[in-house]
Order: C-alpha cells, then structure tokens, then sequence
C-alpha cells in the first residue's frame, strides 16, 4: 500500500491551485500538496527541510513573479541535496524552445496546464508515477 506523498507546487495563480487541490482530493490522491507563489519560496521551503521531509516531486509554473521556473529549475539542479528530486514544469507556454530548454535543464515532464477541472485530474494522474513508489 503506497503512503501519501508530498509534492511542492509553486505557482501565483490562485485559480490554477485551487482547482490543483480540488483534484487531488476528488481523486484521493496519494499525493498532498505544499503550494507556495514562487521559485524563492521553493528555496525558502527546500532550506527548511530534513531528508525525511524533503517532498517527492516539485511542480514549478514557468512565469512566476521574483524568481520564475526557469530559474528555479536551474538552482534546484544544481544542489546536490535537491537536484534528484524531479522536478515537472506545468505552464501555460506551449513553446518549444520552453520546453526544450526545460527538458536540458534537468525537468522530468513538462506538461501544458488544462483549462479544465478533468485536464487537472488528467495531469495529476500522469504525475502518480513519479511520486509514489
């Protein structure tokens, strides 16, 4: 039996993590959610945690004010004590060149955001895999 499993998501838009939460708890979600509005915030997070709390999975939006995901990304990947955590890009931005520099970047997944409550469950199934063991 799988335990519940913490995932770290940064991203500003109130709407995106409101429906995000929703999903999770309509599917019954092995995964629970620390949300935070930036890549500081993630570092701020990260700074704070043990190996034992460390989450299983970080979700970072690309556009976010103060430090965006690109960035985020990069410092993450470059911390020994973090750069094996996966990290999944989800943004509005459909760009390959987005995607392409997040992929050589070290992202796990970079996924397009759905404008649907069911894309949110969608997304959150594809990111299971990941985070469970």
């Amino acid at each position: 039996m799988n335990s519940i499993k913490k995932v770290l998501y940064a991203d500003d838009d109130l709407d995106d993590k409101a429906w995000v939460s929703e999903a999770c708890k309509s599917m019954a979600s092995p995964m629970y959610i620390d949300f935070v509005e930036n890549g500081k915030q993630v570092l701020a997070y990260l700074a704070n945690c043990n190996e034992d709390s460390k989450p299983a999975a970080i979700i970072l939006d690309l556009n976010m004010p103060t430090l965006d995901g690109r960035q985020t990304l990069q410092r993450l990947k470059a911390m020994p004590e973090f750069k094996d955590i996966p990290v999944i890009i989800v943004t509005t931005s459909a760009s390959k060149i987005d995607m392409e520099m997040c992929k050589r970047l070290g992202a796990a997944m970079y996924l397009t955001k759905p404008d649907t409550y069911t894309g949110w469950q969608q997304i959150l199934k594809q990111l299971e895999p990941l985070v469970i063991d």
